[in-house]
């Protein structure tokens, strides 16, 4: 049996490799949902569905890194049973990039390969003030500029006060949480957009010193979420960045 962490909305048993899915901060596994008949038939998406949302609305959310990582790490048999890789957005990327560190200080097979969207590289500072710990209104005005959070989610004042003690988890480990700089022996290819304000390019570049091979960076239209305004582009490179090697 899947445990809660995973949901797989179409299980492919005879798949010959995972797809493993971050969300961004304050994103469900529901981002990913037009992804699954639009993938290759040998791949299995998997969607890590973290506490405080979805099917696990109302479980406490993290606010730590660590946390996740000592809740995925109580899986590594299943994370590693077959061939992977991990694709994540913004904070989904760093999350994605400090599971693959663990396991390879575990000395666990590591996935084929991480496709890191939308992020900074994870040891580096963000370019903006921390917002987690902001007044309620002004908090909301922060995520409003974002632009990621669905407009009739802020407008919902009974949908605001469920979800932003989730939101401000989130976004405490987006503000707080700096990596290691650590070189993996895996491929790392980035995906970005070009009107991105808060990952610079040279914010993209510094993934390189995350690989001990050379990274590939993939531009796409768009700001910060182009995941969500260009996601066919996105999915068609997810595509073929698997398929490479």
């Amino acid at each position: 049996m899947t445990p809660k962490l995973f949901l797989i909305p179409k299980p492919k048993p005879n798949a010959t490799l995972r797809l493993f899915c971050f969300p961004y901060a304050g994103g469900s596994p529901s981002i990913f949902m037009s992804w699954l008949s639009k993938l290759p038939e040998h791949i299995e998406i998997v969607l890590v569905q973290l506490p405080g949302r979805s099917a696990r609305l109302m479980e406490v959310p993290y606010n730590k890194m660590n946390q996740i990582i000592d809740e995925l790490m109580q899986y590594s048999d299943f994370i590693t049973e077959k061939p992977c890789v991990f694709f994540g957005h913004s904070l989904g990327s760093r999350v994605a990039y400090e599971l693959a560190l663990t396991l390879h200080r575990s000395r666990q097979v590591l996935p084929l390969k991480l496709i890191a969207s939308g992020s900074r590289a994870p040891y580096l500072k963000g370019n903006k003030e921390p917002i987690y710990h902001l007044p309620e209104a002004e908090f909301i005005a922060e995520l409003r500029d974002l632009n990621g959070t669905p407009k009739e989610v802020l407008d919902n004042a009974e949908l605001m006060e469920l979800f932003l003690p989730l939101l401000r988890a989130d976004f405490e480990i987006a503000d707080c949480y700096q990596a290691e700089e650590y070189p993996l022996p895996i491929p790392i290819n980035v995906l970005f957009g070009h009107d991105d304000i808060e990952v610079t390019p040279s914010m993209v570049d510094a993934w390189q010193n995350l690989s001990a091979l050379p990274i590939t960076k993939h531009a796409f239209n768009g700001g910060h979420f182009f995941i969500n305004t260009h996601s066919q582009q996105v999915i068609d490179t997810v595509s073929q960045l698997i398929n490479t090697n």
